[in-house]
């Protein structure tokens, strides 16, 4: 079903910039056979997802219909929403580490490197009134932090940070 709905929204993009989109066209953007996007193209016309119409003899239009916007508006609410709640999960999580960190009279958290999520140890920081500093990768770690190494650093980058005593900031989430 997954899949479908990727299928689903491949077909709408395309159909949003070429309204007249042939299946050829359709398929490619696709990635899949003319074949087999027939055979899509027909099991999403059952299901209520896309209509076809007849322009002329040889040529087929598409349309999304109601039902597969829905159906499109659904995976996207569905996505937004397991991404919040993982979202709340590694903010609580860093929360409490910060918090702990805090408790154990750690002077400040360092991030070692670069992080996506960077702003959720500020937030995590701030909420906790602990001290926040970013140093390159290669900087010497700092006694008595908090240190974390971001989950963009090079491989070779973080096992030195790990041996040195950096805990990983994906090891820290996924706790």
């Amino acid at each position: 079903m997954n899949n479908d709905v990727t299928t689903l929204q491949v077909i709408a993009d395309t159909l949003e910039h070429d309204p007249m989109a042939s299946q050829r066209v359709l398929a490619q953007n696709a990635g899949m056979s003319i074949g087999l996007m027939n055979a899509v193209l027909k099991r999403f016309v059952e299901r209520g997802w896309i209509m076809l119409t007849n322009v002329n003899l040889r040529k087929l239009s598409y349309a999304i219909t109601p039902a597969g916007i829905t159906e499109l508006r659904e995976r996207s609410q569905g996505f937004a929403r397991r991404t919040f709640e993982i979202a709340n999960k590694y903010n609580d999580t860093l929360c409490q580490l910060v918090a702990q960190a805090k408790q154990n009279k750690k002077s400040k958290l360092v991030l070692y490197g670069q992080s996506y999520i960077k702003f959720m140890l500020v937030y995590a920081c701030q909420t906790q009134n602990f001290a926040f500093e970013e140093k390159p990768a290669a900087a010497p770690i700092e006694k008595g932090a908090f240190c974390v190494a971001g989950e963009q650093c090079e491989p070779s980058e973080l096992a030195k940070l790990k041996k040195q005593g950096c805990m990983a900031l994906l090891d820290l989430l996924q706790e």
